[in-house]
């Protein structure tokens, strides 16, 4: 027998962009299903801060349960999910939410949401000119939205280097058997593999772990938009790569690092809601994602407008910043 220890949080890549978003002071509303039994009843505890109402349960159906063993230095050792109840976020379910969805400054989606679904709000997303953030969520899940032409809707995608290398192979792009460790190799592996997205993405944010994050984007108005660009826009714009390192942060105070691409796409989410540059959203991002790996909870209950804002990215000493035309 192994010995270790237990303990119960709550997660899933859609409920914890919500999560955070919502300590964050947006309001986003979370539309997902669940079951009728006692996760779910925990579950709306836990989660009363949020908006809630777009969350159907099922009967005969069980709340999605994730099963994570984690190091002692906080580090993913072996998963195991019985998430089958995601089937049913249905493009039936969703409609029901059209008006909302139209009247969104901006929508996000998970891998976890079925194929079909994806397309729907792909779909409705091109027809009303909403920016759409696409989570990846892993490996097998990434290149749902693009098995179809869905993907040209898309604004944002936040994927890691192993997903990058997935959706480039399912587009027929030819994609690297080994992927590299050092960072100077890396920022160029992911600098191939975000060109052909940003035929219509505004934004590739590349997740780099402990090396921090790695913005592929062009460079049009000197920061990210939150609207879908035009055509003349993007063509006129210079592909650029800039990487922004990680908060530096010891073995020692890492917990878990389960929660922390979500918390970061959630701070560099919320500046763009909040019309802030490029680099006080991204920053707001690491800052989240930080306080989320010191964390027992895959979002950090110390995210908050006080502890993630202007003022205190402002405060902060950065590490440098660097930026590559992408040629």
């Amino acid at each position: 027998m192994n010995v270790g220890k237990v303990s119960r949080s709550f997660g899933g890549v859609g409920r914890n962009l919500a999560d955070c978003l919502s300590r964050l002071g947006k309001t986003p509303l979370f539309l997902s299903v669940m079951g009728t039994d006692e996760h779910s009843e925990s579950i709306s505890r836990y989660c009363r801060h949020m908006d809630m109402t777009g969350v159907r349960q099922l009967a005969g159906h069980s709340t999605a349960t994730y099963c994570a063993v984690i190091t002692g230095s906080g580090e993913l050792s072996l998963d195991l999910g019985d998430m089958d109840i995601h089937q049913q976020i249905t493009e039936q379910h969703v409609s029901k939410f059209k008006e909302s969805l139209c009247s969104a400054p901006l929508v996000c989606v998970d891998g976890n949401v079925p194929t079909a679904t994806i397309q729907y709000v792909c779909q409705i997303a091109k027809e009303h000119q909403i920016a759409v953030c696409y989570e990846p969520t892993d490996e097998n899940k990434a290149s749902k939205p693009f098995l179809s032409d869905s993907w040209r809707a898309l604004t944002y995608i936040s994927p890691n280097l192993r997903e990058l290398r997935a959706i480039n192979r399912s587009l027929g792009c030819p994609v690297p058997a080994e992927l590299p460790a050092r960072l100077e190799d890396i920022v160029r592996t992911a600098m191939t593999l975000t060109r052909p997205l940003l035929t219509q993405l505004r934004c590739v944010v590349v997740t780099l772990g402990a090396h921090g994050v790695l913005l592929c984007s062009r460079r049009t108005e000197g920061s990210i938009s939150v609207g879908p660009a035009t055509h003349q826009q993007i063509a006129a714009g210079e592909l650029c790569a800039t990487h922004y390192p990680a908060i530096p942060i010891s073995r020692e105070e890492i917990v878990n690092v389960s929660g922390a691409g979500d918390s970061l796409m959630a701070g560099i989410i919320a500046g763009l809601l909040a019309g802030h540059d490029t680099d006080i959203c991204v920053r707001m991002g690491l800052l989240s994602a930080y306080l989320s790996l010191r964390s027992h909870e895959p979002i950090s209950q110390e995210i908050s407008t006080a502890s993630v804002n202007l003022e205190q990215v402002k405060a902060r000493s950065w590490p440098e910043v660097k930026m590559w035309k992408m040629i």
